[in-house]
């Protein structure tokens, strides 16, 4: 097998190519997909929360089906990922035909179906086949895109919507999309380096590294999904993701109302500037996030997140006490949260990929992914009731936010802790299927 000798490894090529795949559909999951609220619920006769319902029905969808999907993408990630692109696409275009709430409903469960397979598990799982080193780098610059492919697709939605209607916009987007991704797959991504006749980068210093050697932080787990049922390390793991997606997904889908509560009786509308502002910091800190990572390890990088989302809660929490600085908390806050935010996105994936090798990961990041998303689901509503119980108050969302993302480092810290026992060196792709085919023909018998 050849060596990374060349100038550009190209597993770069494929953090690139994902970067634009499944940044795009995760897009058109999050960022996007409530541009069609206002003529999607005009057209059907139905209230703005039946429609904003969707969400729950697609997370939901989600739920059931990332560990399946999580095992055939670990098996074929291509060809998987290449069908629920499919699935996908044809889902987000048949939007454009539903005539009524329970059509509605329907093709919503079958689009989150098929976005738990080409969002965020396929990318997680090839970065971590491609990188050992500057891993954390790879996967915060593949799941970037959501951010950058966000803004293009939120002007072209809302052109299309303005200018031929909602339907056009489904289908042209999904038609556009789809074509675009197939072309990225068919001729930049593979399944693993081997197909390239490469290593992963890093592979030769996990291969001269001990396999004891509690310096090396190229280690990983390498137990079955079975085996893990009983290891506490790996609940711990659970509910750090969990927890990052409570705090993470709840404040992303609420910060908006936050800020239209907040700023929007001011004549400047500063709401939407702080807004913009956190967005656009969004982009950049996802890649320094993932830097970090690589750069001063899980533990540091994992305090340093968790500081900036209580650097993002503490001015929020103050604006009620100094409404004369409200503008400048509010400046502080969002600036903060461009980094803070990651904690929903990159911290699970990254601290998931800086754990688990690659011979069950699949199967075991389906279902990190799933308790994840189960946390984003659970965030927004929560945050909403304790402002409603707390009569338009913010004050507690603040404070709790704040209890939760510091239960979620102590939960992280533990994980990497106990999980130290069961590392050894990473083996390569093509013996971990090795491994993975002699224990099935042992089953077998």
């Amino acid at each position: 097998m050849q060596q990374q000798k060349q100038k550009f490894f190209y597993g770069w090529w494929v953090v690139l190519a994902l970067m634009l795949v499944t940044g795009t559909s995760l897009a058109l999951v999050v960022s996007t997909f409530n541009i069609y609220l206002n003529p999607v619920s005009e057209a059907l006769g139905i209230s703005k929360t039946q429609f904003a319902l969707c969400s729950t029905i697609i997370n939901l969808a989600v739920l059931v089906a990332a560990p399946k999907l999580g095992g055939w993408l670990q098996q074929n990630t291509r060809k998987v990922l290449l069908l629920c692109l499919f699935g996908f696409y044809a889902a987000y275009a048949a939007f454009a035909w539903v005539n009524s709430l329970a059509a509605l409903y329907v093709v919503a469960a079958v689009f989150g179906l098929f976005s738990a397979g080409s969002t965020v598990v396929p990318t997680s799982i090839l970065v971590n086949r491609w990188f050992v080193a500057r891993k954390g780098l790879a996967m915060s610059i593949a799941l970037s895109g959501s951010a950058l492919t966000g803004m293009v697709l939120a002007k072209s939605i809302s052109y299309f919507i303005q200018n031929q209607g909602y339907g056009v916009a489904y289908q042209t987007i999904a038609a556009c999309s789809l074509i675009f991704s197939v072309l990225l797959i068919v001729l930049i991504i593979r399944n693993r380096p081997e197909d390239k006749g490469l290593k992963a980068l890093g592979a030769d210093d996990v291969d001269a590294a001990s396999p004891n050697s509690a310096r090396s932080h190229l280690a990983l787990v390498t137990l079955s999904p079975q085996e893990l049922r009983n290891k506490p390390f790996h609940w711990a793991m659970l509910v750090g993701a969990f927890l990052a997606g409570l705090v993470g997904g709840g404040i992303v889908m609420q910060l908006p109302v936050f800020l239209q509560d907040t700023f929007d009786s001011d004549s400047a509308k500063l709401s939407s500037t702080l807004l913009a502002t956190s967005l656009g910091m969004m982009i950049f800190a996802k890649i320094l996030l993932g830097w970090l990572y690589d750069r001063i390890g899980t533990k540091r990088a994992t305090i340093v997140v968790t500081a900036s989302i209580i650097a993002t809660c503490v001015p929020f929490f103050l604006i009620h006490l100094l409404p004369n600085m409200a503008w400048q908390l509010g400046l502080v806050g969002v600036v903060c949260w461009g980094l803070g935010n990651c904690v929903g996105t990159v911290t699970p994936s990254v601290m998931a990929s800086k754990t688990y090798g690659n011979e069950y990961y699949g199967q075991i990041y389906g279902n990190l992914h799933r308790t994840q998303y189960l946390g984003i689901g659970l965030g927004a509503p929560l945050i909403a009731k304790l402002v409603d119980l707390n009569h338009g108050s913010w004050s507690v969302v603040w404070v709790g936010a704040s209890v939760l993302i510091v239960l979620m480092l102590a939960v992280y810290m533990y994980a990497i802790k106990a999980s130290q026992p069961y590392r050894q060196t990473a083996p390569t792709t093509e013996q971990a299927e090795q491994r993975t085919s002699g224990l099935n023909a042992a089953a077998a018998k």
